[in-house]
Parts: structure tokens; C-alpha cells; sequence
């Protein structure tokens, strides 16, 4: 009798899987014990609107510069986990030095030195978690750690929100996000290691350009990252509408809950079905919310379009990491995700401020329209991907 192996979406997940997992929420976590807070604080050193979406979009900038250059630089060195631990320090020891900022130019500054952080983190990460997976779990793997991720977004901003409540004033919440941020240093010390390549495996020199069908991608990469780019404008639309101050947490909670919960299910269903469907139901789900929100006068409405807005990114941010990784080869997969969370962080950049100013010339429903377009052209821009083909190299060998 010949006996069968366990079906791919049986096999457990690598543990490094679940420690970059447990890494990302508890940076996270540290992270939206502030980032809520920041427009509150901004305002309170007497920035303008301008200075607030300086803040915001220079790091985008800074970020997208600095994931490619560290992405290819750990393909040279073939080590991620020193990047890691440069990236995660960084942001976690500088970040809580928002208790002390006294004018609107060091809180920018600050916001800065933290998204370096991330700038040198987030490629070599991905690309680290790429090598510990088969090709045909990468969607599980990802979704497993973007729901890590958000799940540490619901509980930073609910430990926020619990001290404020409790009186504390808001440089110490700031100052407190110090310890989740050791955490996931000591994390990164004491539980990741670098992945090494099979011994067999000859791998090519690192691409110094991403292949030719990854372009394509990157046109839905980035379509989708300015329909995503409605956060923080979805907040305001909310505020317009007549929501308390005090309840706007709370939304925020009710969106990075919704991706905390199904990311990791549909990174599983990506695997099986295939990232091109899950994307696109994202996509064409994320164009009809946003239309929502551009008609609706109903505040009431809006706790419901809270959670259906977060079904974007729960959809689409595994899968399409997944689908980067089926262009990457060994020797440059940092390269292809540096080049990956450009085009996202440009992307984002580009779409803030679009969104912004339509919003200032035409008000919100005219921002919320140009959304749901771009969400709309990126779903038929990825019916015309032809099938992707990872190298069969590419899967590591079972562990």
C-alpha cells in the first residue's frame, strides 16, 4: 500500500513564519499607539494641513527609496536577519521620541528616522519569508503575517485608547510604545535566522533588473495601492459626517480587525485558487465600498463600510506578495520585493495627495470616486495577466 503525503494546505507552516508574524505585530502594535495620534499631536504643535501630509507623504518617499536599495544589498550579502534587526531597531527605539518633539519639524523628523526603519526591514523580510515556504503555501505564509500585523494595528490602538482613558497624558502613551518595540527586537536576537539556500541549488547572479513579466503586476500593484491610499481619508469622511472624535478609534479598530481576521484564511484560499481570483475580488469589492462611501450621507452606515473597506487589503496584500514572489528567483528575491514596495510606496504617495486635492477642489465624493475608478482599472488590468510561472527552484525543501 503506498501511503500519500499530506496535501499541501495540510502542512503546517515553518515556525520563522509565525515568529516574523509575531515580530510584525508587536511592531505594529508600538506603531498605532501613535499613528492615530499623530494629527492630534500635529495640531497641538500648531501644523498646518500641509505640514500634516508632509509628515505623511515624505516618509512614503523614504520608504520606497530605501526598499530597494536594502532589498538588493541583502541579495548581495544573501543575509536578511541583520537587516531586520537594523530595520525593527531603528523604528523601535526612535519612534517613542515623539514624547518629546516640541515643534512640527521634529515630529516630522521623527517620523522620518522611523519609516527608515521600515525602509530597510520590510524587502528583506519578505524575501526571507519567501525562502523558509514552498511556492505553493507563499499565500498562506503572507496572509499569516500581514494578520499578524494588523492584529497587533486593533490591539495598539486599543491599548491607546485605554490609557487615554485611564488619564494618561498623551507623550507617555507615546513614550510607552517603547516596550512592545523591545519585544520585537528581542524576537528577531533570539528566535529568526537566516534561511540557507539548499546545497545543490546553483543560484544565478542577482538580477540588477525585475524580469519582464513583473511589470505588468506592478501596474495592478500600484492601481490597487491608490484605491488603498483612502484610510485616513475615510477617517475624515467620517468625521464630516457627524462621528464623534472619540468613536474614531474605534473605526480604526473595526478595519484592521476585518484584515487581522480573514487575511491569513484568504492567503490560503490564494494558494488554491490562485492569486489572480482572490486579488481581483478585492479589487472589484474595493471599488464598489468606495463608491459607498462617496454617496452616503448616513454616519450610521458607516460601521459596516469600515469593515467591508478592510476587506481590500485582507484580499490583496498576501496574494499579492505571493504573486511577486512567483517572478523572483533565488539570488534576487530582496531585489524584487525592494522593487515591490517602491512601486506600493510611491503608489501610496502619489495617491494621497491626488486623493487630497481632488477632495480640497471637488470635495469627497469626487476623492472616493477617483478611488473606486483606480480599484476598477487595476481588476481589468489583472484579467489581462497571462499565468504566472515560478521557477521550480524556488521552493525550498521540506522541513
Amino acid at each position: 500500500m503506498i501511503e500519500r503525503g499530506p496535501a499541501p494546505g495540510s502542512r503546517p507552516l515553518p515556525r520563522l513564519v509565525y515568529v516574523l508574524g509575531m515580530v510584525s505585530f508587536c511592531t505594529d502594535l508600538a506603531s498605532e499607539m501613535i499613528v492615530p495620534l499623530l494629527p492630534t499631536l500635529m495640531t497641538s504643535l500648531g501644523a498646518s494641513m500641509l505640514q500634516l501630509g508632509l509628515l505623511q507623504g515624505a516618509s512614503d518617499l523614504v520608504v520606497a527609496m530605501l526598499k530597494v536599495l536594502s532589498g538588493r544589498l541583502s541579495d548581495r550579502q544573501r543575509r536578511r536577519r541583520p537587516w531586520l534587526l537594523w530595520g525593527y531597531g531603528i523604528s523601535s527605539l526612535l519612534r517613542p521620541l515623539f514624547a518629546f518633539v516640541g515643534t512640527p519639524l521634529q515630529a516630522i523628523s521623527v517620523r522620518l528616522l522611523d519609516r527608515v526603519g521600515k525602509g530597510l526591514r520590510a524587502a528583506p523580510r519578505d524575501a526571507l519569508l519567501t525562502a523558509a515556504v514552498p511556492s505553493d503555501r507563499r499565500g498562506h505564509a503572507f496572509g499569516v503575517q500581514r494578520s499578524l500585523d494588523h492584529a497587533g494595528a486593533v490591539a495598539g490602538a486599543l491599548v491607546a485608547s485605554g490609557l487615554l482613558f485611564a488619564g494618561w497624558e498623551l507623550r507617555w502613551v507615546f513614550a510607552a510604545s517603547l516596550l512592545p518595540g523591545l519585544a520585537a527586537i528581542a524576537l528577531i536576537a533570539f528566535a529568526v535566522r537566516d534561511v540557507e539556500a539548499p546545497p545543490t541549488a546553483k543560484a544565478p547572479p542577482a538580477a540588477t533588473t525585475p524580469p519582464r513579466s513583473l511589470y505588468p503586476v506592478l501596474v495592478v500593484v500600484a492601481l490597487s495601492t491608490i484605491s488603498g491610499a483612502i484610510d485616513l481619508f475615510a477617517l475624515a469622511r467620517a468625521s464630516q459626517l457627524g462621528v464623534a472624535t472619540v468613536a474614531l478609534p474605534l473605526l480604526w479598530v473595526v478595519l484592521h480587525l476585518t484584515r487581522s481576521l480573514l487575511a491569513a484564511p484568504l492567503g490560503r484560499i490564494a494558494d488554491r485558487l490562485g492569486c489572480k481570483a482572490v486579488i481581483g475580488t478585492g479589487l472589484l469589492g474595493q471599488a464598489l465600498v468606495l463608491l459607498a462611501f462617496a454617496t452616503t450621507a448616513n454616519a450610521t452606515l458607516l460601521w459596516p463600510l469600515f469593515a467591508l473597506l478592510g476587506l481590500h487589503a485582507a484580499f490583496t496584500e498576501g496574494a499579492e506578495r505571493a504573486l511577486v514572489a512567483a517572478h523572483a528567483g533565488t539570488a534576487n528575491r530582496g531585489t524584487i520585493f525592494g522593487i515591490y514596495h517602491a512601486v506600493h510606496g510611491l503608489a501610496a504617495f502619489v495617491g494621497a495627495l491626488s486623493l487630497g486635492a481632488l477632495w480640497d477642489a471637488h470635495g469627497a465624493s469626487a476623492a472616493f470616486t477617483l478611488a473606486s475608478l483606480a480599484a476598477a482599472i487595476g481588476f481589468v488590468a489583472l484579467l489581462t495577466l497571462p499565468p504566472s510561472n515560478p521557477q521550480k527552484s524556488d521552493s525550498p525543501p521540506e522541513t
